[in-house]
């Protein structure tokens, strides 16, 4: 376990971050403001759910992010402002919930984003900002809530946005800037 706000604010720490296979559990705040990391991030492949806040404003953070097949859920503002991925954003088929603000501002990735079949709630906030996400854009069917701006100024994507068919509601603001996406928008029933 690493407690929370363990390593807050440490912004002296460089390198990348590795968080071996030993820890199941990093507490809310343990990495917030770690500023000066420059290199990869690798989570433990045992953690179930990555904390609030847990790497906020680690903008140091470079290439491709794969949150590993043990996490059920990803907290509100976990990678908020980490605007240096490089890569691809990978979210498994274990993770039932994208917390709000969770990946807010991480405007690097680059790809395609899929949303895996499992996520049933996607934030407020939750990707605003991610304007490196290329693509169509598909929010599965297990999906029953999106909050508001969850997608808002992602303007990398190019082609397609297919809404869930359980979606009682499309929240204030949830593709707001999306500049990118074409083709016909069908409303679910």
């Amino acid at each position: 376990k690493i407690g929370s706000n363990a390593f807050y604010k440490c912004s002296g720490l460089t390198g990348k971050l590795t968080i071996p296979n030993s820890v199941n559990e990093i507490g809310h705040h343990a990495f917030s403001g770690c500023s000066g990391f420059n290199g990869k991030l690798t989570l433990s492949d045992k953690l179930v759910k990555i904390e609030a806040c847990v790497f906020d404003n680690c903008s140091g953070l470079t290439g491709a992010l794969t949150i590993p097949n043990s996490v059920t859920e990803i907290a509100g503002s976990a990678f908020y402002n980490c605007s240096s991925f490089t890569g691809a954003l990978t979210i498994p088929n274990s993770v039932t919930e994208i917390g709000s603000y969770a990946f807010c501002k991480c405007s690097s990735f680059t790809g395609a984003l899929t949303i895996p079949n499992s996520v049933t709630k996607i934030g407020e906030y939750a990707f605003s900002g991610c304007s490196g996400f290329t693509g169509a854009l598909t929010i599965p069917n297990s999906v029953t809530e999106i909050g508001s701006k969850a997608f808002s100024y992602c303007s990398g994507f190019k082609d397609k946005l297919t809404l869930s068919n359980k979606l009682a509601k499309i929240e204030t603001y949830s593709f707001c800037y999306c500049t990118g996406l074409t083709g016909d928008l069908i409303i679910p029933n």
